[in-house]
């Protein structure tokens, strides 16, 4: 079984609702800075349907551009959207809740209600929340919940992040500054210290983690640096999970992440639509390359299970699909 584990669905009454609504390829800002591309496909599940069949794809985890820095409203609409998708798509697609987290007790309920009540799978934030770091003690709160529902988070890069004004311009914060935030995420998740307080939670970090593999080797060398650490850095990097998608399939990204990180902490992903479709990547080299990518997983020399929960059963795992 093929699982996606970063997929993109908008609803499109709410895209609508918000003015974000685009049958067209359009960009929409923030700040006057570039947030994210919209296009037809995103509010499409029957089109996406049918490209998942044929790049090979069994499951899509789906999340919500909208969803990350939403109202609870917005994303009480998200979360139902959700439930219906897998209802009315018989496992298709997988839901994951969102809620605005740092909104107190209402919005952790509705955590609870998306999963318990709705069905919902996991939880998905970004690698800024409400522009505090992963490891800011505002969510303590937010990680005990999610703790007690026993879900894993899903952890896609801001859609704008926030603090780099050296790389203003030329689209840098989306093309190149969604990476260092989501690199920076995943140290300071060990740095600060939430791992040893909510040693419970999975968490799984988009595109390989910014691709923070390239540098591990530094960051193991120099983590007594935090002053920190409880143990050894890499204790808590195995702890972590990363998915193979935000570089189109690219081989190179993915020869380095194997490099860094266990085979048994990755699990595969896309982006789609926004990759591969070619939306908002200059290639569009479509579904077939999603199927070549899947084709590069199952050509790795490994033993044949360890592929295969790569590509799904570590994820249906952690989803708890099985039950």
């Amino acid at each position: 079984m093929v699982i996606d584990f970063q997929h993109h669905y908008v609803p499109e009454a709410l895209a609508r609702k918000k003015g974000l609504y685009s049958d067209k390829v359009a960009v929409a800002t923030e700040g006057g800075v570039p947030r994210m591309t919209l296009h037809a496909k995103l509010y499409d599940a029957e089109a996406q349907l049918r490209d998942m069949d044929e790049a090979g794809v069994d499951v899509s985890v789906v999340s919500c551009h909208l969803g990350w820095d939403g109202n609870l409203e917005d994303c009480r609409v998200i979360n139902d959207s959700y439930a219906e998708l897998e209802r009315q798509y018989d496992g298709r697609f997988v839901g994951l809740a969102h809620a605005p987290v740092l909104e107190g007790e209402k919005a952790l309920d509705e955590l609870d209600r998306a999963i318990r009540e709705r069905g919902l799978h996991g939880v998905t934030i970004t690698s800024q929340v409400g522009g505090l770091f992963l490891d800011a003690p505002e969510l303590d709160r937010f990680y005990e919940r999610v703790a007690r529902l026993g879900v894993p988070i899903f952890v896609h890069p801001a859609l704008v992040p926030k603090g780099y004004e050296s790389i203003q311009g030329y689209d840098l914060p989306r093309i190149i500054g969604r990476e260092i935030d989501l690199t920076i995420a995943t140290i300071r998740l060990i740095a600060g210290g939430v791992l040893d307080r909510h040693p419970e939670i999975d968490f799984v970090i988009g595109h390989f983690g910014g691709g923070i593999a390239a540098f591990k080797d530094r960051l193991v060398a120099m983590a007594h640096r935090f002053g920190t650490l409880k143990h050894s850095f890499e204790e808590y990097f195995d702890r972590l999970y990363f998915d193979l998608s935000g570089f189109e399939g690219g081989l190179t990204a993915f020869g380095c992440g194997l490099l860094g990180i266990r085979p048994d902490r990755l699990v595969f992903a896309t982006d789609y639509p926004q990759n591969f479709t070619g939306v908002s990547t200059q290639g569009g080299k479509g579904n077939q390359a999603i199927r070549e990518y899947i084709e590069a997983v199952r050509n790795l020399e490994l033993e044949e299970q360890v592929k295969e929960d790569i590509l799904g059963g570590t994820a249906a795992r952690l989803l708890k699909l099985d039950a």
